[in-house]
């Protein structure tokens, strides 16, 4: 009966938005009407998903205390992103008109190669962290309902493919943040309870030091490099994820930009208690044979069943509402680079005015992320954290430094991206096949440093006059 109602609403949704959604900036900006609240609680629901109610807690028992240096600048990152890129997006989105991020980089540095570079990267980021969420959700279907591990991740991309292939951001910026405020209150309620379970967090905290004290050490074997890396790429890298700078393409004005902050860091800080609550009270409850697991990723969704009744029906729907929303920020950004920023870049006709190529677009990146998701063996977080570096080191310096910085130049751009992306992609295949082998080095924060390097030297060297600004259209 729940899953009959939930098709019905969703495929309401999805008829009303194909009768009104049909223009691209309705589609990919959301028709620029949104304030502070808005996306703010968009952004941060699009930013988590079950990265943080899957992914975090399964970190924390695997690794410990070193998980929480991924969110230990969480307070700080709503407005580190308003200052530093927030501000420029929303200058060129008034000058230029512009839709997508790739569409970003190509006001500030031209169209044509940065314009492909960066549609390249936003779409194969988003499909490794499509990826993320659907895993998850087999996680959560196997070990909470009992159910195949295909089953639910293809209801949930299914019920999500339908308003956002026909309605796209339009409908689902508004539907984001229901989803943001509902994860926050369901979050806090899910990390008290299970520290209540393990007896309260005194309890838990001395008995994970009593028997199991590496999960309470701050670095890994490999010292500080990895917990110190993972601070810094999620940190910056906040300034580099798609789905984060979207939002700033959906505001009314820039006068937005002085609440977001608080709006964002409330919301991050509530959600991320689940992080740190099921991943140490389930961490206690291992030890006291409560629970047990075939694999870190089962560990929010055994807690989840140990607590039972409705405790657990309000956080299996949180991580479902959660996991829709990120996916639905995810598809229109994969769909906008396969269906507009690609082709302009490659010099094809102009983009549409039509929404036909988007929504066909949607779907097909859907199912690519769907077979990634179940071909690939890595952890829920460790996925996560692929996809998140990908977007950083080959987005991060164009985004800090390209936007502000008057010297960049095109070829200091280009450059940049594809070294980023490089070093990222090398690091990751020299991982998976020797493990040994730099293994305190964070792929995606080294490609960032790397590229960052890159665009300064390429850019003092062959300098560029910035393009002329234009005042763009909604097209």
């Amino acid at each position: 009966m729940t899953w009959t109602l939930v098709l019905v609403l969703i495929v309401t949704l999805g008829v009303w938005s194909l009768t009104r959604v049909t223009e691209p900036v309705a589609f990919f900006a959301a028709s620029r009407r949104a304030g502070a609240i808005l996306a703010g609680l968009g952004g941060t629901a699009a930013g988590l998903s079950a990265f943080a109610f899957v992914g975090g807690p399964g970190l924390f028992a695997s690794l410990g205390v070193v998980s929480l240096w991924i969110i230990l600048s969480a307070p700080f990152t709503g407005v580190l992103q308003c200052w530093v890129v927030g501000e420029p997006i929303v200058e060129l989105t008034r000058t230029h008109g512009c839709l997508t991020v790739p569409e970003l980089v190509a006001a500030r540095f031209g169209r044509g190669l940065p314009q492909l570079f960066a549609g390249i990267a936003v779409l194969f980021g988003c499909v490794a962290t499509l990826a993320v969420q659907l895993k998850g959700l087999a996680v959560l279907g196997d070990v909470l309902l009992g159910w195949e591990s295909l089953v639910l991740p293809a209801f949930v991309l299914t019920a999500t493919l339908m308003y956002t292939a026909t309605g796209g951001m339009r409908v689902g910026l508004l539907v984001e943040a229901v989803q943001g405020a509902f994860m926050a209150f369901a979050a806090l309620i899910v990390a008290a309870s299970t520290l209540w379970a393990a007896g309260g967090p005194s309890a838990a905290l001395s008995l994970v030091a009593a028997e199991r004290p590496e999960l309470l050490h701050a670095w890994t074997p490999n010292g500080e490099v990895v917990g110190l890396g993972w601070m810094l790429l999620f940190f910056l890298g906040t300034c580099a994820q798609p789905h984060y700078l979207q939002k700033f393409l959906f505001l009314r004005d820039r006068s937005a930009l002085r609440w977001m902050p608080m709006v964002m860091t409330v919301s991050l800080v509530a959600v991320l208690t689940v992080w740190i609550g099921v991943g140490l009270g389930g961490a206690a409850l291992i030890i006291q044979g409560d629970i047990t697991l075939d694999n870190p990723d089962q560990l929010a969704p055994a807690v989840l069943r140990l607590l039972g009744g409705p405790l657990m029906t309000l956080a299996a729907v949180a991580v479902v509402a959660a996991v829709m929303s990120t996916m639905t920020s995810l598809l229109t950004l994969s769909s906008a680079a396969l269906s507009r920023d690609l082709p302009a870049a490659l010099g094809c006709t102009p983009p549409s005015r039509s929404l036909t190529g988007a929504r066909a677009a949607t779907i097909l990146t859907g199912l690519l992320a769907f077979g990634l998701a179940f071909l690939s063996t890595r952890q829920v977080g460790l996925l996560g954290i692929l996809g998140w570096g990908m977007f950083t080191s080959t987005l991060l310096p164009v985004m800090i430094l390209g936007l502000r910085w008057r010297g960049a130049s095109r070829s200091g751009a280009l450059l940049s991206m594809a070294s980023g992306a490089i070093v990222c992609l090398a690091i990751e295949l020299l991982r998976f096949w020797q493990p040994g082998v730099a293994s305190g080095w964070e792929p995606g924060l080294s490609g960032a440093a790397m590229a960052t390097v890159v665009l300064v030297i390429a850019s003092w060297c062959r300098p560029q006059p910035e393009p002329i600004p234009e005042q763009g259209g909604n097209s």
